[in-house]
């Protein structure tokens, strides 16, 4: 497995954690926006800043989807 995937499965976990969500709805929330990518592009920042940077970030690139 990538150094890439390995971090999209921290990604999903850390997110799931901190939202109290099971990992079916973090996935399916995922598929929905497009999260991969955005997670994928944004690997070299995330994977050296705090957990808590991505989750903020996340949730901002959902917000967006929604009022667009």
């Amino acid at each position: 497995m990538s150094k890439e995937n390995e971090f999209l499965v921290f990604v999903i976990e850390y997110y799931r954690n901190k939202k109290n969500m099971m990992g079916k709805e973090v996935i399916a929330l995922f598929d929905k926006f497009n999260i991969w990518d955005f997670a994928k592009s944004s690997y070299f920042i995330w994977h050296i800043e705090s957990p808590e940077h991505f989750v903020t970030e996340i949730d901002e690139f959902i917000k967006e989807g929604l009022l667009t």
